[in-house]
């Protein structure tokens, strides 16, 4: 690249984008105002890694031009850069020369340059004013100047280009940072901050949609994890490939994805067509991973600015439409109807649910347990029960989502355990030995201070330990021996309780929990019971694990009994209690006074 300095036209800003333009006009006019040069001539070569060519100063007119032809002609030599294939021009000494009619030209090489280049710089004076001595040592002095001004420029040029590449690398880690290593998506994170710039920046409508995998962990379980990563970046492409460009993707966790759309004015049937496009994509997508019953997805959506501007309220607003739809059934899209999806808003029943727990409505049924030979009443599970605002009593299945929320789980549980031991307390005796059967969730086992809680209980109340049963699922058990889970269980069961496994056939891998964990009764799932009028087969099944509970010398809870046929036929397998509406509904805590104490079993 070369430079040309006119006299009367400054170097545009964007000549080269090094600022080599400021740096000639400077050298030019210093040269001109210090030592009184009529014209100046600056060659230099570059070199380096930055790659700055080479620069040519001159001042305008006849003159100019033929001080920079005395510039680049005076004596030089060819030489090569050290670590370089490059060969320049190096000026090798001072030259002094009369030129045309009262004119002297004085050249005086940029020694100093060293790997960054090789140059001189030239100067014409009227020789009437020449005074040999003193102007050259100004002229060499003024070439000190000029390098120096040179290698700072240099050395800036490489800290510019060296900032623009930390820049670039600084850019590129942190897109990484804000990729899910494993679908190439937004992650949680990356997806809010997005999800609300988007939102500030002006968008007239959008549609908020959030998606999960059905059962996908069974999945997993079958075809090991391996295939769940195929599976779920499988999924992840095909959902990115239904939404218009402009949409934000992410993966907030596990198997679960949400997207952020524009919509266009009144775009409801749009997006109806969007999420139909989507589920059929996925389907299309998964069938090629030839696995049987994948691809099957469970959709909830919301429409900005229609049910929230905030992204805290779209979130929980497409998060409740998302639990509607696993409701209904699954694999199926649900758009956010406040009138009927309230009820999964998590932020709104977490605030109705502490209101409650505040006047007394939640509270503890007593679903009575029966000796299935001698009909006796052998103890109750305790139910938790919501009282809404008409008197109604909610099902835990109406209220699901406090079980997901550990604050507000533990909160239940807690809540639910000293009104359930009071009311044992008040209305039945120790004598009785009827046990209390409590139901716990994982984030109560978690926590380590869970089992003071259960001993505060029994000490207030003076109950007695081995009358309490501690009920988990399958699911609660998933994790190691070694954990506190596994922990919490065998410190209850140390003082006294025992341990029941409930649910039992529905979850995910009861053998090995019967074989390792600390469990002491089984609960036959209801799905079990509701078998044994449908054929031969089920009935086979349920007296296999009756039998193997009797061989591990555990107690056996049959679940759901409505008939006097299915207590004949339990009876006959050797099952010892059982539950269900076939005896009793769950009592009120005040009713305990008026159980029965025996039932009529047939």
């Amino acid at each position: 690249m070369t430079l040309h300095a006119k006299e009367d036209a400054a170097f545009s800003p964007a000549a080269d984008g090094t600022g080599l333009d400021n740096l000639a006009t400077l050298i030019r006019d210093t040269a001109r105002m210090t030592i009184g040069a009529k014209a100046v001539a600056l060659v230099i070569e570059a070199e380096g890694a930055q790659d700055l060519g080479s620069l040519a100063l001159t001042t305008e007119g006849a003159l100019g031009q033929a001080t920079y032809e005395f510039c680049i002609g005076s004596d030089r030599v060819m030489c090569r850069a050290p670590n370089s294939d490059t060969t320049r021009r190096s000026f090798r000494q001072t030259q002094v020369q009369a030129i045309s009619t009262g004119t002297m030209m004085l050249s005086v090489p940029l020694a100093r340059l060293g790997e960054t280049g090789a140059g001189a710089i030239a100067f014409a004076f009227d020789q009437t004013g020449w005074q040999a001595d003193q102007t050259i040592a100004a002229c060499t002095n003024f070439a000190l100047i000029a390098e120096a001004l040179w290698l700072s420029h240099f050395a800036m040029a490489g800290l510019n280009l060296e900032v623009d590449s930390l820049t670039d690398r600084a850019a590129r880690l942190l897109r990484i940072a804000e990729i899910d290593a494993l679908t190439q998506l937004e992650n949680s994170a990356s997806f809010e901050d997005k999800a609300r710039a988007m939102l500030a920046s002006g968008a007239e409508n959008a549609a908020f949609i959030m998606l999960d995998i059905d059962r996908f962990k069974l999945v997993n379980d079958l075809y090991g994890h391996q295939f769940g990563d195929a599976y779920l970046k499988t999924v992840a492409k095909a959902i990115s490939a239904a939404f218009p460009k402009g949409s934000i993707v992410g993966r907030l966790g596990g198997d679960e994805f949400a997207v952020l759309t524009p919509l266009p004015p009144g775009g409801r049937a749009y997006l109806d067509g969007l999420l139909s496009r989507c589920r059929s994509g996925i389907q299309r997508a998964t069938v090629l991973l030839g696995k049987p019953d994948v691809g099957h997805v469970s959709i909830g959506a919301c429409q900005y600015p229609d049910h929230g501007r905030r992204y805290s309220t779209l979130y929980n607003n497409a998060d409740a439409a998302l639990y509607a739809a696993k409701d209904l059934g699954r694999s199926i899209s649900t758009i956010f109807n406040p009138l009927q999806h309230d009820r999964y808003n998590d932020t709104e029943v977490g605030k109705q649910f502490l209101a409650a727990v505040q006047r007394d409505d939640i509270t503890p049924y007593f679903q009575p347990i029966v000796d299935l030979n001698s009909g006796q009443c052998a103890g109750f599970e305790v139910l938790a029960r919501w009282r809404d605002s008409s008197g109604r009593n909610l099902s835990p299945a109406e209220f699901s989502m406090i079980f997901r929320d550990h604050t507000l789980a533990e909160k239940m549980t807690r809540t639910i355990m000293h009104r359930a031991f009071g009311d044992y307390a008040r209305h039945v005796t120790t004598k009785d030995r009827l046990r209390l059967a409590l139901n716990v969730t994982f984030f109560d086992l978690m926590n380590p201070e869970f089992v003071f809680e259960v001993q505060t209980a029994v000490t207030e109340n003076k109950f007695d330990w081995s009358l309490l049963t501690i009920e988990v699922t399958e699911q609660t058990m998933l994790g190691e021996q070694t954990g506190q889970i596994f922990r919490s269980l065998n410190e209850l069961r140390a003082r006294g309780a025992k341990v029941a496994l409930d649910d039992f056939g529905t979850g995910y891998g009861g053998l090995r929990h019967l074989a390792h964990w600390p469990v002491d009764i089984l609960k036959v799932d209801k799905f079990f019971i509701d078998g044994l009028a449908s054929g031969s087969r089920d009935t086979a099944v349920l007296e296999a694990l009756i039998c193997m509970c009797q061989k591990l010398d555990y107690e056996v809870v049959a679940e759901g009994i409505e008939t006097t046929e299915q207590i004949a036929a339990l009876r006959d397998m050797g099952c010892q209690f059982g539950q269900g509406f076939v005896f009793d509904r769950p009592l009120a805590g005040e009713d305990l006074i008026e159980r029965r104490n025996v039932y009529g079993i047939g």
